[in-house]
């Protein structure tokens, strides 16, 4: 195999920072690389400017938005790179992030799926916050990785941009264009059944920027929401087809029970409650319950008082109205906090360079 990556950005109507992107992936130290940008219908100055700064980047214009998996398939496509690294056009990677996740790629076995590092930053008035590294844990098998995945309350530990793909899997696998949430978690664990084992190292650096407005895989509207029970029916049904992984029920159970809780009451999912709640029995439910359920004992009293009192809907509008009650302030920087360490500011610095 050679050993040309291919880094593929997905972007819609976001020129400034698709900018920063763009620098990023070309400063890259690995000196075997292509670049291709897939434009999603943007409205805004992005067609200007790949053609006025950066003309000899490869271009993919979609005329209507086809969404990150259509987006990220038709960049795959285009490419010609051995492997590839997807990147979001609001994110940064470390000069060395390629280079490194090949490194480490080239040193396992084939068929081996290579996740590095990534860390979530916002850039606030004229300084950083950042939140952990992040990575998947060195060695787990296929059915832990799964439960990992379909556990809605577990942390989001690997991101699309910190994995370094063979073209090999995209031979038999694309990303799920129905989907527009989880669709990175569903190419993970197809990619599991079909004989690929994910392995999580200390390589690269991948930055998600964290900022008010949505990215371009997580909108948080309601067809995120929907999109979620998709991918959980979805999996209920692959999962069936694979007894040995009948370890993942609980986990998968507390995603459907999360999608009917989320979607109750909710006109637009009428036609996949039914299906929702058919599959939550499939995998052993029985009464519905609260995921993930609060910390206070209180506050789990009330919650099941009130399922139990009004149903779904009730809980959902309860939900609702205690998020509506928290204190108003940046919500969108939670859990980030400014540099502390030499590593840190070092990444505070290196993220500056492209505020």
């Amino acid at each position: 195999m050679q050993n040309k990556i291919s880094i593929v950005i997905a972007t819609r109507n976001r020129a400034p920072l698709l900018r920063a992107a763009i620098l990023c992936a070309q400063r890259q130290t690995w000196p075997d690389t292509e670049l291709v940008v897939v434009d999603e219908a943007s409205t805004d100055a992005t067609a200007a400017l790949l053609a006025r700064d950066f003309p000899k980047i490869q271009v993919v214009r979609h005329d209507v938005p086809r969404g990150p998996s259509g987006a990220r398939n038709a960049g795959a496509a285009a490419s010609s790179g051995d492997w590839i690294v997807f990147c979001d056009d609001d994110d940064l990677m470390h000069p060395q992030h390629v280079e490194q996740l090949l490194q480490a790629a080239l040193a396992v076995p084939a068929n081996t799926l290579v996740t590095g590092q990534s860390r979530d930053f916002a850039i606030v008035d004229d300084g950083v916050v950042m939140g952990p590294s992040l990575r998947l844990l060195s060695r787990q098998s296929n059915t832990e990785r799964l439960v990992q995945l379909l556990e809605p309350s577990n942390p989001r530990l690997v991101t699309p941009g910190a994995v370094i793909w063979p073209r090999a899997l995209f031979e038999s696998l694309t990303w799920d264009e129905t989907l527009r949430f989880y669709e990175d978690f569903d190419l993970y664990g197809r990619a599991m059944l079909a004989g690929w084992q994910m392995v999580g190292c200390d390589a690269g650096m991948y930055f998600i920027r964290v900022h008010e407005g949505p990215r371009l895989t997580t909108s948080g509207d309601l067809s995120s929401v929907l999109s979620s029970a998709v991918y959980r029916l979805k999996w209920s049904a692959l999962l069936r087809a694979t007894p040995q992984h009948r370890a993942c029920a609980e986990a998968l159970r507390n995603g459907l029970m999360d999608s009917l809780l989320r979607l109750s009451g909710r006109p637009e999912a009428r036609d996949l409650m039914p299906r929702l709640q058919a599959a939550f029995r499939t995998w052993g439910g029985r009464d519905f319950y609260v995921t993930p359920p609060p910390r206070h004992w209180l506050k789990r009293a009330a919650a099941q008082s009130v399922l139990r009192v009004g149903g779904l809907s009730a809980l959902r509008q309860l939900l609702t109205w205690a998020d509506a009650m928290k204190p108003a302030g940046p919500s969108f920087v939670s859990g980030l906090r400014p540099p502390e360490t030499v590593e840190d500011q070092e990444a505070a610095a290196f993220i500056l360079q492209y505020k």
